[in-house]
């Protein structure tokens, strides 16, 4: 898979996505520039290449007190939750990649930017829907560099693609990537947005969903 046809698949699915989001989506493919998706890609790519551990996972809402029931998360409250999350999240390496497919947060921004801060790794976010306000504004991006403090996220991009195993491309994608009928290279889709439901492989695409609420771990690659 190239970037154009990644893109090609990226486009097609928000097309097809559950709810329309004009604004929301305009902004995804604003910042799927070849540069920004290809050495962010890249970057996961030569990081499993060689050998190195790339953790995933997706939807953690922080900050969203609402998710708790919402998902049936097992926790009283959101700050119980978030001591939760964060020690499971803390057996990232500090040099490890954690790549985040989408709804990092959703809460108090400020509160919320800090626990993010408080996640050891390297950190990649892949677009989700809840990281854009509804008038297609991305405040996340602002993080990628504070004076005096690292950058929260090396890249902040709507997908990912490299190559996979036997031949399936991986594409990484907030929303469930949805093939168009010509469509026929197979696929291997991680993704998240549907919280806990887990769709079942086609003879095209086989999807891996690393939202938080399928099982309350991080997926290593």
């Amino acid at each position: 898979m190239n970037y154009q046809t990644a893109l090609k698949l990226f486009e097609h699915t928000l097309k097809k996505a559950d709810r329309v989001r004009p604004d929301i989506h305009a902004t995804m493919l604003k910042l799927a520039t070849r540069e920004a998706v290809e050495a962010a890609s890249q970057t996961v790519s030569a990081a499993l290449a060689l050998g190195q551990r790339v953790w995933m996972t997706s939807d953690l809402h922080l900050g969203h007190a609402n998710i708790i029931g919402y998902c049936d998360r097992p926790y009283a409250n959101v700050d119980n939750m978030h001591a939760d999350l964060l020690r499971l999240l803390g057996k990232v390496g500090p040099t490890e990649l954690l790549v985040i497919v989408g709804d990092v947060l959703m809460g108090d921004y400020d509160t919320s930017i800090e626990l993010v801060r408080g996640i050891p790794g390297r950190k990649i976010l892949v677009l989700g829907n809840h990281d854009l306000s509804r008038d297609g504004k991305c405040r996340l991006l602002r993080e990628r560099a504070i004076k005096g403090r690292g950058p929260l996220f090396e890249a902040v991009v709507p997908f990912l693609f490299w190559p996979g195993p036997q031949g399936r491309a991986v594409l990484v994608s907030h929303y469930p990537v949805v093939v168009p009928d010509s469509h026929l290279a197979p696929v291997l889709n991680y993704h998240g947005h549907l919280h806990r439901e887990v769709l079942a492989p086609t003879f095209v695409v086989k999807y891996m969903n690393v939202g938080w609420d399928v099982d309350y771990c991080l997926r290593c690659l």
